[in-house]
């Protein structure tokens, strides 16, 4: 089955919606952002990025951007509330994409509550019309995609407003990334053969298996993204987390009772590693291989943080794309979260 991900006029019929066109405009959607005019925002003591599903995994790839140098506590929240800290002094980032995201919304109402800084970053829908009712600073991005195929409009913006609130250089590392980022999606191209594509590659190698993959902390965003893509693209299993927690708890689990469950570890290995956690990871390598675990080893792309966050989203992201190529679905459609939402607005 190999074969169809050399198939370009069997891929364009499998996917009529045109995700992957979507997908590959990553570098693309982050160059939109320069255009857009933000206002300053003063006084923010902590950061709340409220968001689900693909419109909250862009803050978790801007938290580990900016982990190490942000002054101040920057936090994604899933949930329908915010958490307890947030008040008058905090900025809450609200993120969805089609601006009718009951989680998201629900967390607008909250932050209204507790009277924080309010930002909003949304295609339209209510959450809109909610911004301009309340006068509140909103980037209205283009709409017409899957959110989750949007990471270059959302994650742009997120960092367009937390750089106009003084914190960090965000918005332009992403801008001056943007052209390596479109050469390396060039070499994942369809029009690169499997032999020389890595990612037609690994979609090939994590087929037929549930696979779970394990990032440093530095870079987890990146398993998290790879799991959703898996997740929703490839319509598969998939699970992730980190090393070394892993190794505190799902070790065992893998050592001592992972047989017969048709599942796979993916260890991710990121350019500057703590020497520390390096060794974890290789021993960890070391011991699913003596137990016939067949792990996989991904160096991820780049030669320094960004580069390995950016280029290994876009790698995990063709990699889920081919493997749903691969099982010969359509890659779009998410029927089962689509049945979710219609029930739970009985």
């Amino acid at each position: 089955m190999a074969e169809a991900m050399d198939d370009i006029l069997g891929m364009r019929s499998l996917d009529p919606s045109n995700l992957l066109g979507q997908l590959t405009a990553f570098p693309d959607q982050l160059e939109w952002s320069r255009g857009v005019d933000f206002p300053k925002i003063e006084g923010a003591r902590s950061v709340v990025i409220c968001g689900i599903g693909g419109s909250a995994i862009a803050g978790d790839v801007l938290v580990d951007m900016l982990a190490p140098s942000i002054p101040v506590p920057l936090f994604v929240s899933r949930d329908v509330l915010l958490p307890g800290f947030a008040g008058k002094d905090t900025l809450a980032i609200v993120v969805s994409y089609s601006g009718n995201t009951a989680e998201s919304l629900d967390q607008y109402e909250d932050a209204m509550r507790r009277g924080c800084r309010i930002a909003v970053i949304t295609s339209g829908g209510k959450m809109e019309t909610l911004a301009k009712a309340n006068s509140q600073p909103m980037i209205k991005v283009p709409g017409g995609n899957q959110p989750r195929a949007s990471m270059g409009y959302l994650l742009g913006s997120l960092a367009l407003v937390m750089q106009r609130a003084g914190f960090g250089k965000a918005h332009e590392e992403l801008l001056a990334a943007a052209p390596s980022l479109r050469s390396y999606l060039d070499t994942l191209s369809p029009r690169v053969p499997f032999s020389s594509n890595q990612a037609k590659r690994l979609a090939k190698a994590m087929s037929g298996n549930a696979p779970s993959f394990y990032a440093p902390r530095p870079v987890r965003s990146v398993a998290l993204r790879w799991q959703g893509q898996f997740n929703e693209n490839a319509k598969m299993v998939a699970f992730s987390g980190e090393v070394p927690e892993m190794d505190h708890n799902q070790l065992v689990g893998w050592l001592e009772g992972g047989t017969g469950c048709h599942c796979r570890p993916v260890i991710f290995m990121s350019t500057d590693m703590r020497p520390t956690v390096r060794r974890m990871a290789e021993v960890t390598l070391q011991m699913l291989n003596e137990r016939g675990r067949d792990p996989m080893l991904v160096a991820l792309p780049g030669n320094d943080l960004l580069s390995n966050l950016l280029q290994g989203i876009a790698l995990g992201d063709m990699a889920s794309y081919y493997l749903a190529i691969m099982k010969r679905v359509d890659p779009a459609p998410v029927t089962a979260i689509k049945e979710f939402k219609a029930r739970i607005s009985q």
